[in-house]
């Protein structure tokens, strides 16, 4: 919903396009009135205006002064001149300021309107998505780096990637390898630094191994570097076709070169670095769905088979096989359960927890591996959730916490998920009926104060202050609750009280008027006229001789 402010000096102009606009069915507007520059200035003071609509002949400030004020406070707000004056040169004057359009006092209504509509029209093409989307990203070119590795470190962990959304994001992050074709990755470790570095130096450090890694590689690959740690390191990388000819010696010809190169590299950080590495080749092509659980044995192995020295140079023929790899893959993406339970996404967590609960069905000991793994990460999530919302206590009378932190509890996994369901869908329940009742007591509130300040300013930025929400998102909250927009509900009930007024009281039609909050008699009778098609006296005419 837009803001538009009418600034004319004379007051019967105003409200007549008050009604004007009130009436327009087609343009979703909160409508504000000044009679003078100054009084426009003190609104725009206090709010976000969109469009202003001011006469340009005024008293003490002029419109294009307005203007340009205006434009100061609120550089995105659009100005249209309203003027009695057929005057080329003035209108040229003011369009030269930044004005977007001009209408004539003397045309008609559906003219006015449209200039509006034009006007609103323009303000949404500029901030059309892509518009910003072009503006942010010159706004993210130093934090390139940062966002690449954040990723590549999310595909590493699993998370979910179509070769269309890599394919998209490897263009938008300037990640130069084919989202469709298979892959190689190397890993490395830092064995030991140095002793004469100083603060800052380890990365730079990072920098020169990633630098001889390049020189040593670019030729025949096209490669990504992924600093994992500040210890951990790691490339993922894809032959160049003109590098290795299709044909059968292919897989061989790029292990053989991938090792004696690596070497090669090794040397160059030790003699030239004095930095001690140790590497992990994985020699043979796999897919991008199959690299996190390469990942995932790669830092078992450097934990298990390179912290036995320094300067080790393995393939991925050592990993051990701890686990399949497609369910090792599954079990990886637990983390996501929490971001789940936090987003209020209960489908996917039921998908993918099925997914992860069926890997671990049919261990064949529930108190060793993987199911150990797998159960107190689910303990550290519901209990980091339970702690952090407050419900540890709620819970206690609905489940056996104990079992929440103890595998000995449950006789079987299928005992374990059904408790971890159970206790997921009691917390996406509660979250849907606090939802619920929190948007039920917005309502409530924002019913009474219009009901007990009908006479004073309802607007929809007040009602926002009352509400301590934004007022675009409070408008469309209370429409999705109760079918009707604040600004009809307003109505009705103004329409609603002052019939009442009208019937049971001996108030004048001013008082009636001011009672619902229009201070003004002429702008009252337009108003009741045009929701009953009657004035307030031929109402109260009507109801008398029934």
């Amino acid at each position: 919903m837009y803001r538009l402010l009418l600034v004319d000096d004379e007051p019967i102009i105003v409200e007549g396009l008050h009604d004007l606009f009130r009436g327009s069915d087609e343009l979703q507007l909160e409508i504000y009135c000044a009679f003078n520059a100054r009084e426009a200035l003190a609104i725009a003071g206090k709010m976000r205006i969109d469009v202003v609509l001011t006469d340009i002949a005024m008293p003490e400030m002029n419109g294009i002064e307005l203007q340009k004020e205006m434009n100061r406070l609120w550089p995105r707000c659009k100005v249209v001149f309203l003027t009695g004056y057929n005057d080329f040169d003035y209108i040229r004057s003011s369009l030269r300021q930044g004005a977007i359009d001009y209408v004539l006092k003397t045309e008609e209504d559906e003219t006015i309107v449209a200039a509006i509509a034009k006007t609103l029209d323009l303000i949404e093409r500029e901030w059309q998505y892509e518009q910003m989307l072009d503006k942010a990203r010159g706004s993210l070119v130093k934090a390139m780096p940062m966002l690449r590795k954040e990723y590549l470190s999310e595909l590493l962990r699993g998370e979910a990637a179509s070769e269309l959304s890599r394919r998209a994001s490897f263009a938008e992050l300037g990640v130069p390898l084919d989202a469709a074709a298979p892959v190689l990755f190397v890993a490395g470790r830092v064995d030991s630094w140095r002793d004469d570095l100083i603060v800052g130096d380890k990365a730079l450090f990072l920098f020169s191994v990633n630098n001889i890694v390049e020189d040593f590689f670019g030729p025949a690959f096209r490669l990504v570097y992924v600093p994992l740690t500040p210890d951990r390191l790691l490339w993922i990388m894809q032959p160049k076709p003109e590098a290795f000819p299709a044909d059968g010696a292919q897989a061989e010809e790029i292990r053989r070169f991938l090792l004696g190169t690596m070497e090669s590299a090794q040397g160059a950080c030790r003699d030239y670095l004095k930095l001690p590495m140790s590497f992990v080749v994985g020699g043979s092509l796999i897919s991008w769905e199959e690299l996190p659980d390469k990942y995932d044995r790669v830092s078992v192995l450097f934990a298990r088979g390179l912290g036995l020295g320094q300067q080790m140079l393995l393939t991925d023929e050592h990993m051990l096989d701890l686990q399949r790899s497609e369910d090792r893959g599954k079990v990886n993406r637990i983390h996501l359960l929490g971001q789940y339970l936090e987003n209020k996404e209960h489908d996917k967590f039921n998908d993918l927890y099925a997914d992860i609960m069926a890997s671990v069905h049919g261990a064949p000991n529930m108190q060793t591996g993987i199911a150990l793994e797998v159960f107190f990460s689910l303990a550290a999530i519901f209990v980091s959730y339970l702690n952090r919302s407050q419900l540890m206590s709620e819970m206690q009378g609905k489940i056996q916490i104990n079992q929440l932190t103890s595998i000995q509890e449950h006789a079987s996994w299928r005992d374990v998920t059904d408790y971890f369901q159970k206790l997921a869908d009691l917390l996406f329940s509660r979250t849907a009926d606090e939802n619920e009742q929190v948007t039920d007591d917005v309502v409530r509130k924002l019913n009474a104060y219009i009901e007990a300040n009908l006479h004073k300013d309802v607007s929809l930025t007040q009602l926002s202050e009352v509400a301590f929400l934004a007022p675009a998102y409070l408008s469309r909250l209370y429409k999705m609750k109760t079918g009707v927009s604040i600004t009809d509900y307003i109505t009705t009930l103004r329409i609603q009280i002052a019939k009442r007024l009208l019937t049971e009281s001996q108030l004048q039609i001013r008082e009636v008027g001011a009672a619902i909050g229009y201070d003004t008699p002429s702008y009252f009778s337009r108003f009741f006229r045009r929701e009953t098609d009657m004035t307030p006296q031929e109402y109260r005419d009507a109801v008398k001789k029934s």
